[in-house]
């Protein structure tokens, strides 16, 4: 009898030291526990929140967007979401279903945190959306914010519009004519030259000096 409840105590001890080693690598797909905000929080909310979206996972993205504070999701045309619309978490879900089914895809350039405390924590972006219904791959910049307080760490704001137009963005098209044009310029001018030498005005005019 002793050695068999030896063994009993043994393999209790044991099974309780492999549960406690499992926990700390547990994961299950959804964002970590409640607690300070931090630049990786951050980065692994957005960048789980843009995979589940280009995904059609509506299960994922409703526990990546926070149901109890939430406050807007926001964008353009086409799938526009704006004023109280925006505001509306309950039918964000099919909106999400209605997106995946034009087959949108987000895709992030840059991510910025903007600021992190123990509730809250923003960021900046940049992305590129594209979607069946009228939109080829163009760049968006937006902001949000997610909330560190319950379980599971989400969103609470995504709001996106189209990169503003800039003339900066021109430049290198800008350089490359005017290279071009440089180019076909001196070209021009060569066959100009060419031709004048090899006129018979120019001949005659030779021929007379000799």
């Amino acid at each position: 009898m002793g050695r068999r409840l030896w063994l009993i105590v043994a393999s209790s001890l044991l099974l309780v030291l492999l549960a406690g080693c499992q926990l700390p690598g547990s994961t299950s797909g959804a964002p970590g526990s409640a607690g300070q905000c931090t630049p990786d929080t951050i980065h692994q909310v957005v960048e789980r929140f843009v995979d589940a979206f280009n995904r059609g996972d509506l299960a994922q993205l409703d526990q990546l967007v926070s149901s109890q504070q939430f406050v807007w999701y926001s964008t353009d045309a086409p799938g526009q979401r704006f004023s109280a619309e925006a505001y509306n978490r309950d039918d964000l879900m099919a909106y999400f279903a209605a997106r995946h089914r034009q087959h949108e895809r987000l895709a992030l350039v840059s991510l910025d945190v903007s600021f992190t405390n123990t509730r809250l924590g923003g960021f900046t972006f940049v992305a590129t959306r594209n979607s069946d219904d009228g939109l080829p791959a163009t760049r968006y910049i937006g902001k949000g914010e997610i909330q560190c307080t319950t379980v599971p760490i989400s969103l609470t704001v995504w709001s996106m519009a189209r990169f503003p137009w800039s003339p900066v963005e021109l430049l290198p098209e800008a350089a490359a004519l005017l290279l071009i044009a440089a180019g076909l310029g001196a070209v021009v001018l060569w066959r100009r030259r060419r031709v004048a030498r090899s006129s018979p005005s120019a001949s005659a005019h030779t021929n007379i000096r000799r």
